[in-house]
């Protein structure tokens, strides 16, 4: 019984395989063009590197992309056009590197959501193409950048500053604070005060937030800002 078992899980496997290769003809011309845009200004971004990678389906988790060679940036539109042709058997993604490759220490530059409804890829950076033909995708990413606040606050009466899951002990503060590669949401960078009560627990008492006064402005590589608190 165990052999047997044994035998259709391997031959289920085997069928599976097969099944999820790519049935398309090999050696198409197959071109992928489109335009990379801020999420949050809607800005186009140039320089961002595009890739076209290479995998196989499978039945579980997102498949393994492997890197083709084919790659090109945008332009100052924010615009990028690439042309590969296929090898049998493959499926093919056009992806667009979150990574700052042209610094000398690399840091993340973009920031991709998570796309709730895919089914092959996880999130928005990478996206299949159809072989054969000319493919238009689109990339809206969040763009990363560093914000350096001041932080000064005197005689608050408060023991704790919360902001972006880092704290800061003190009731007399005067620091500067940075966020490395971190995404301004609309709504700003939150700072909470805590105090502790007779229990020891903590509890907000004060909650502020930095938020960009100009969003549709080009966004620097630092932002700079300064809170000041009293009471």
């Amino acid at each position: 019984m165990r052999l047997l078992l044994l035998c259709l899980v391997s031959l289920f496997c085997v069928t599976c395989l097969v099944a999820c290769e790519n049935t398309a003809e090999p050696d198409q011309l197959t071109v992928v063009q489109g335009t990379v845009t801020s999420a949050e200004t809607g800005r186009p971004l140039a320089s961002v590197l595009m890739v076209i990678e290479s995998f196989q389906r499978g039945i579980f988790g997102r498949p393994y992309l492997i890197a083709t060679g084919d790659s090109v940036r945008t332009d100052r539109q924010g615009k990028y056009q690439l042309s590969f042709r296929n090898r049998k058997g493959l499926y093919y993604a056009a992806t667009a590197e979150p990574l700052d490759l042209r610094k000398s220490s690399p840091y993340y530059r973009l920031a991709f959501v998570t796309n709730p409804k895919a089914s092959i890829f996880q999130y928005l950076n990478s996206q299949e193409v159809t072989v054969g033909q000319t493919n238009t995708v689109d990339f809206q990413p969040n763009e990363l950048r560093t914000v350096a606040v001041r932080i000064r606050n005197r005689n608050t009466g408060y023991q704790q500053l919360d902001f972006n899951y880092r704290y800061l002990h003190g009731n007399n503060l005067d620091t500067l604070a940075y966020l490395r590669g971190y995404y301004l949401p609309p709504v700003g960078v939150q700072f909470h005060y805590y105090q502790r009560n007779t229990a020891g627990q903590l509890t907000k008492d004060t909650a502020v937030a930095l938020v960009v006064q100009s969003p549709a402005a080009r966004p620097p590589d630092t932002l700079r800002a300064t809170l000041t608190f009293g009471r």
